[in-house]
Order: C-alpha cells, then structure tokens, then sequence
C-alpha cells in the first residue's frame, strides 16, 4: 500500500475511503497514523505488532490475534518494529452487515415473499481481541493469502467479505453465549463484566514483556484481583497467570524458529526472564526440549497446541 501521505496516491484514496468496503495490506517497521473515524473493521498482524488506541487504551493485535472494531469509532495506531510488520485490515462498507445478516436470518421462502424482509439486526459486535480460532482466521487468512498474490476479482472479494461477516457473526452469537454463563441475575452485569474481562485479555497482549502480575491486569480490567481471578477462570477455564504464560510461550516459539536469537535473550525479550523460566514453561507447553522447537515440525506434538482457540471462551 502506498503512503497515503504520497500526494499521487492520496486524493483518490479518500476520494473513496469510508464509503465502500476495502482491504488494508502493508509492511512497516515503524508508522503511525492519527485517530480517524472508520468502518466497521477487523484488524491483524503478522510477524510483529501493531497497537491501536482506542477509549483511552492500547489494543496491541499480533500473530496470535485479531481485533474487531465496530463503524463509526475514532481510533489510531502504530508499528514500532525491530523488523517489518504485516498490517492488515478489512473495512466493510455501510449496510454490508445488515445485508449479511437479514440472509441469515431471514428464512429463503420469506425472502422470496419479500425482498425487502429484515430480521431484527445484529447490533454490534464484541469490541476485543479475539485469539486466531477456526471460524473466523481461515476466512481472514485467504483473503489476505489472494490480496497479497495480486488477485483484483472485486466480484470474488465482495463474496468473500460477505463469508468472513457470516463468520463474524457466527463468531458474536459464542459470545453472546458466553456471557449468558457469567455467574450475574443481570444481562447488563453479564455484559459489563465480559467487556472488563476483554480488558484485561488486551491489557495482557500488550503488556506480556513485562512483568505484570494479577493486581496490574485486575486493575486495567477495573475488578478487584479476587473477582477478576473468579469471573476469568469461570469464562476461560484457566487461570489470567497461564493465560499469560501461554502467550509468552507462543511469543517465545516464534522467535526460536524465526531467529536465531539465544535461549537468554528470547527468555528476556517476551517476559520470562530468565532462560531457566522459559525452560520450564516450553517444556510443560510444548512437552518437548526446548531446543527441538526450532524444528518447526515438532510444534504441536506436545499436548499443548500453539492454536489459540483452546484457550478461547467455552462454546
């Protein structure tokens, strides 16, 4: 994608943006683009970082996530790279969603009735990271695979986007589902309670390097770290602690086999620590010596898959 500050490029990028879906792919190690009002979108990131911020807080999207934001929200973001970051974003154009979603709804024999039938919308999505699961990924990871080989089939890209929505909202019914299990007499108190915890989900993504513990994460999610530790391992049937070792560990598997950086030096860089730490934790993750994980066809042999979604919310 050319910068849309290249003053050839730019006039008819905004000549369209906003008005009709589009797909975003670019590399860079270090961009920032100010807060901008944008289409409902769902953002990714391969081979680094990028953070975006939103309501006050950072929502860092990498190789184990992806993010949905929904239209009519302001937001920037940023790369800040040692090495070149894959951004990649889908906007989908106004009125796109509730075409998707009357198709859904609305039964075939009662769209034959009458073309003008609508179920009764979709409202909005989950605002949150959303770790790379079988349902939505695969969908995202196509269109990316045939944008990036140069495809330009607008007709093959709109069915697309219209799948990867079907999924999406496929997707926000699990949470809806989700949420009816948090322990609370009141949907508005089921409903907050999943928004803090997704706070609090971000606020790991984000800051893993670090050494944070359960009163830091408790505190950006806004709950006491009794509550917080109760609710978070009723939704995600583990512990906020291995949520965020498993991260570290995945971080960890990544730059084993794509660099060739020592044990130390990966065990500093994505929050272990120590090379004695990030020892224990590939061990118990993976089930194999950690130096073999550089082989990249012994990932997934132990009886913990890298594969985000087993540590999603129950179905």
């Amino acid at each position: 994608m050319p910068a849309t500050w290249d003053p050839t490029f730019r006039p008819q990028f905004y000549e369209r943006w906003g008005r009709e879906s589009a797909v975003i792919s670019a590399r860079a190690r270090r961009v920032e683009y100010p807060e901008y009002r944008q289409l409902l979108s769902i953002k990714a990131a391969f081979g680094g970082a990028e953070d975006y911020f939103l309501d006050g807080h950072r929502v860092s999207v990498d190789d184990d996530t992806f993010a949905i934001i929904n239209g009519g929200r302001s937001y920037a973001s940023r790369i800040e790279s040692l090495w070149p970051v894959h951004s990649f974003s889908i906007f989908f154009e106004p009125g796109l969603v509730n075409q998707v979603w009357t198709s859904l709804a609305v039964s075939v024999a009662g769209q034959l009735d009458d073309h003008t039938a609508r179920g009764a919308g979709c409202g909005e999505f989950a605002e949150r990271l959303y770790e790379h699961d079988r349902l939505v990924s695969p969908v995202l990871r196509h269109i990316r695979s045939a944008v990036d080989a140069g495809l330009a089939d607008e007709n093959w890209l709109e069915e697309q986007l219209q799948f990867l929505l079907a999924r999406m909202m496929r997707l926000q019914h699990r949470q809806l589902r989700v949420e009816a299990a948090i322990p609370s007499s009141r949907p508005a108190t089921r409903r907050e309670l999943l928004r803090r915890l997704g706070r609090g989900v971000d606020f790991i993504h984000a800051r893993y390097r670090d050494p944070i513990a359960l009163k830091d994460i408790a505190a950006a999610a806004h709950l006491s770290p009794f509550h917080f530790l109760r609710t978070f391992k009723s939704v995600y049937r583990l512990t906020p602690s291995t949520y965020l070792n498993r991260k570290r560990a995945a971080a960890a598997l990544r730059l084993l086999q794509e660099s060739d950086w020592t044990m130390t030096a990966i065990a500093e860089q994505v929050g272990f620590g120590s090379r004695t730490s990030l020892f224990r934790h590939l061990r118990a993750e993976y089930a194999v010596k950690p130096q073999r994980l550089r082989e990249r066809d012994v990932v997934g042999a132990g009886p913990h898959s890298i594969r985000a979604e087993r540590h999603a919310p129950p179905h």
